[in-house]
């Protein structure tokens, strides 16, 4: 299994970073991927190099709720920070007008800026979108034939955005919110093939039943396969094989 999405870097897990990474490997996961969210973030990624640097992916980006005034000069600092660094693509970035509206602008230009750099380097990007797909579809779609490629991770669209999605090659990213009761996306998502969904749990947060409401982490993403399995009715078994593989195609 592979995570392909966890801040591990939070402060939450500062007393038991290692063992939260060990119980994830003894639950099967081979890999986590670790998304930036503004320059800090970046930094705090060294201790994760520290701890076992080949058994994490790293991604650079500005998170849009990090967008401000001054997100041209942030932006600046993450490219020079990603360009002179080991980093696997671009995210998390997107747009974001859950809590606050006043720099969607702003949250479009430094998302159009993160894309094009991603195609220039030629690697995916992980999407994030809360409240946004109305502002956010327009801007993809002038990206369907540039060859852009990456995860929409928590995908909380409907599923006519879902089928558009993954017909122009883009993966949904499902993490522990598949297991809330009423969660709109478990309604359709066995209408969309599994070649085009790849497992994540957004730790620290989302936990997964039973354990919403507290921190989350890598090794509780087998609850998330386990719901998958039930969605799509197939052994858990062939879930964790096939969002495995289309993890791995997306870095190939």
């Amino acid at each position: 299994m592979i995570d392909t999405h966890a801040h591990l870097y939070d402060s939450t897990f500062d007393t038991d970073l290692a063992e939260v990474i060990q119980k994830a490997k003894d639950k099967g996961i081979e890999e986590i991927w670790i998304p930036g969210t503004d320059v800090e973030s970046l930094s705090q990624m060294q201790k994760l190099r520290k701890l076992d640097s080949g058994f994490f992916r790293f991604f650079g980006g500005l998170h849009p709720e990090d967008v401000h005034e001054n997100f041209r000069e942030e932006l600046s600092k993450i490219r020079q920070i990603v360009d002179a660094g080991s980093y696997c693509g671009i995210g998390e970035i997107g747009l974001d007008l859950y809590w606050d509206k006043t720099f969607l602008e702003e949250q479009k230009e430094a998302l159009i800026y993160q894309i094009d750099w991603a195609l220039r380097r030629k690697q995916p990007v992980l999407i994030h979108i809360r409240d946004a797909f109305d502002e956010l579809m327009p801007i993809i779609r002038n990206y369907y034939s540039k060859g852009l490629k990456g995860i929409f991770h928590c995908f909380a669209g409907n599923q006519e955005q879902a089928e558009e999605l993954t017909r122009e090659g883009f993966l949904l990213g499902i993490n522990g919110n598949i297991t809330y009761k009423k969660n709109p996306v478990a309604r359709f998502l066995r209408n969309i093939p599994l070649k085009h969904i790849v497992t994540e749990t957004d730790s620290p947060y989302l936990a997964p039943v039973p354990h919403r409401g507290k921190r989350n982490e890598s090794a509780y993403m087998t609850l998330v396969i386990q719901k998958l399995s039930e969605i799509y009715e197939l052994p858990a078994e062939h879930v964790e094989r096939q969002t495995t593989l289309n993890a791995r195609q997306l870095l190939a």
